[in-house]
């Protein structure tokens, strides 16, 4: 049985991708519907173009022609276009009486087909497959237009499409829909100066392009969606306005009054990659380097939709009143293209919101310092995150406990050099404690953080590890310690460390993941 190209997977697998002729009918799809169309509207529209497309080739190779079907009258000379056959085009060359009892009268007609010669039955009175109906071709043609056409094929197409206009600076995406620029209904500077005086009023924002535009004299014989659509791109090239709205949405800050942790990452987040050389992180290593799941590591994440991630806080966060965007985090948060954007957390608890920043060039989220403080909230803190289903609010607490004293390493200066003791303090959350590590020297600790930025990190390390040791009787720390003080000094994720942990034979296993210091072995840079 004929099958059109459109209809089959490997074409639109292997055949399929966006045309200069596709991107006309684009244009023309635009003008005729007027407004913003979502990326799966506008994929519809061109695998709709492509199925026409295919349609008018095969009726221009049906005309003048007669198609043939088993039930047909044909004559030598006759052009006969073959449909089970992709439209082969052939002429008759001979024309017999049939003769099979079985079948009644028939005829023969002998044409040349994929370069040879083939009989094919006519004026054949049984029952047959091949035929084609009372309206011919046209029958077959519509058979072919299926309704599931884009539910098969559209995990293939839609990334296509969406990456072909991506490059094509005429058309635009916002909110998850495309528009075509010239399209756009007229913004002028008048309107942008009073879209930044009403996000003023209302302290910088959010609000949505519908809460501004209905302040502004914009032109009401256009669709209101195309209005909204063209005020958003507007507002969009314009330094003034931030979109900040999670996937799929779209809201407006002004950037100016933007936390300044928000706008420029922090200097304790800053990261710069250290080369190491991953073949010497043993399976161990690498197993603990997934516990932290720091978000510098670039781990992959399982399948499917993620909507908890548990992980441990951290010096650096701690400080800046941040969370990692770590690749589990990544994943479970409905991000948008925008660089900053705004969501709303929820304290499971206590069923507070907050306004929490996520800053996607730095990998943060910015917006817990008062929570932080409020809650006593130590280092080495087990934190949860859980997205809420069909939301954009995200769920955020500690694992409670009742408060109980314990000793907790504490980071002491003396004489300009870090130290580290054992206190006993008051903790009424789940914390892992090998990573867990405090101070009441924030600003000496300070101090050494940014005379450590000239060391390398294997020096850190050297200075780190017997300052640490002293707290154990076996005068070993471990990997996951180690890795929580240095983030004290420097900003750095567990890969580099670890490496330098096998690479440099001043640093001796002892197992379990703990490692002793021999400063007779060290190599000084």
């Amino acid at each position: 049985m004929f099958q059109p190209q459109t209809q089959t997977r490997e074409y639109w697998e292997q055949d399929f991708s966006l045309t200069e002729e596709d991107i006309e009918q684009l244009y023309n799809y635009f003008i005729e519907v007027g407004k913003p169309q979502t990326s799966a509207e506008v994929t519809r529209a061109v695998m709709g173009y492509r199925v026409s497309a295919e349609k008018q080739t095969l009726r221009r190779r049906v005309q003048g022609r007669k198609v043939y079907q088993p039930s047909g009258s044909f004559s030598v000379g006759d052009e006969v276009v073959f449909p089970h056959f992709d439209f082969a085009e052939t002429t008759v060359s001979d024309l017999r009486t049939g003769n099979n009892p079985e079948a009644g009268e028939f005829d023969v007609i002998t044409v040349k087909l994929r370069g040879r010669q083939r009989q094919f039955a006519a004026n054949l009175q049984l029952e047959h497959v091949a035929n084609l109906g009372d309206n011919g071709v046209e029958d077959l043609l519509a058979s072919f237009d299926s309704s599931e056409l884009f539910a098969e094929n559209s995990d293939v197409v839609e990334p296509r499409v969406v990456a072909a206009l991506e490059d094509r600076e005429e058309f635009i995406v916002l909110g998850g829909r495309w528009f075509v620029r010239a399209l756009l209904a007229e913004v002028n500077i008048g309107h942008l100066h009073l879209s930044e005086a009403v996000l003023d009023m209302m302290g910088g924002g959010p609000l949505t392009t519908e809460e501004i535009s209905v302040h502004l004299d914009l032109d009401k014989s256009i669709p209101a969606e195309t209005r909204t659509f063209s005020l958003n791109t507007a507002m969009l090239e314009d330094p003034r306005f931030d979109e900040v709205a999670p996937k799929n949405s779209v809201a407006w800050f002004l950037k100016r009054v933007e936390p300044e942790a928000v706008l420029a990452t922090p200097e304790r987040l800053q990261f710069e990659p250290v080369e190491f050389d991953e073949d010497f992180l043993t399976a161990q290593l690498k197993l603990t380097r997934r516990e932290i799941a720091d978000e510098w590591s670039d781990l992959p994440t399982r399948d499917g939709v993620i909507t908890e991630a548990l992980f441990t806080l951290t010096y650096p966060h701690r400080v800046t009143g941040t969370m990692p965007i770590n690749s589990t985090i990544r994943k479970m948060l409905p991000l948008g293209r925008s660089p900053r954007q705004l969501f709303t957390f929820e304290n499971e608890t206590t069923n507070e919101q907050i306004p929490i920043w996520a800053v996607k060039k730095g990998r943060y989220l910015y917006g817990f310092s008062d929570w932080y403080t409020q809650n006593s909230v130590p280092v080495g803190a087990y934190l949860r995150l859980r997205r809420v289903p069909d939301s954009n609010v995200i769920l955020f607490d500690y694992e409670h406990r009742n408060p109980r004293k314990e000793d907790v390493r504490l980071a002491t200066v003396a004489d300009g050099r870090i130290k580290f003791e054992f206190q006993r303090r008051s903790i009424a959350c789940e914390y892992d404690d090998l990573m867990v590590v405090g101070t009441d020297y924030t600003a000496a600790i300070d101090a050494i953080f940014e005379r450590a930025k000239t060391r390398s990190l294997s020096s850190l390390m050297a200075a780190l590890l017997p300052e640490l040791a002293v707290l154990s009787p076996q005068q070993a720390v471990h990997a996951k310690t180690l890795y929580a003080v240095t983030n004290m000094l420097r900003r750095v994720a567990p890969d580099p460390l670890f490496a330098e942990l096998v690479a440099n034979p001043a640093f001796i296993p002892v197992g379990e993941h703990y490692w002793r210091f021999d400063p007779r072995r060290y190599r000084r840079d």
